[in-house]
């Protein structure tokens, strides 16, 4: 069975079976624990001189796994190319780290700090995402007590083209 996957974000694409189940809570029930893992792992990492193999193995995989769900959201090339290269050097230095490990070498504290920088950058990027795409949670605007009054009187301020306005 093959399927062009070009095909998903065009207009008018609609997928070939639909579900009676929505994994809508679900899923954010998911990225609520992620985001709680990946918010505890930076704070250990970035409170730390010089974090540990282990705890910037935990960053980077919670950071591309958020990621991997939310890249199909995400809709812009240029954001999406952004953070591959993120993703592709995390996983570089996470390589060299652990190669380097093999062998009893100690990790140079410049890389170990590049490494941080380029998961802190990607968590970053991420949760500035999360707002933007708003992940179908709606999100209104805090309004003062003058604008509610405002609104409720007037409604939503359009009032088309009514000689009263």
């Amino acid at each position: 069975m093959s399927f062009d996957i070009t095909q998903i974000n065009q207009p008018g694409w609609k997928p070939k079976f639909v579900s009676e189940f929505s994994m809508g809570q679900l899923d954010f029930n998911r990225y609520d624990k992620t985001l709680q893992k990946i918010d505890e792992i930076s704070g250990l990492v970035n409170s730390t001189d010089v974090p540990t193999l282990q705890m910037m193995q935990d960053y980077l995989s919670s950071l591309m796994n958020i990621y991997d769900n939310w890249r199909p959201l995400i809709s812009i090339k240029t954001v999406t190319e952004e953070l591959d290269a993120l993703v592709d050097e995390g996983i570089r230095l996470k390589r060299i780290w652990e190669n380097i490990k093999k062998v009893n070498i100690p990790m140079n504290k410049i890389k170990i700090l590049e490494f941080v920088d380029i998961c802190n950058a990607m968590k970053r990027r991420l949760y500035y995402i999360k707002q933007v795409v708003g992940l179908g949670i709606v999100v209104k605007r805090n309004m003062s007590v003058s604008e509610r009054i405002k609104k409720g009187i007037r409604g939503h301020g359009n009032l088309g083209n009514l000689p009263e306005a």
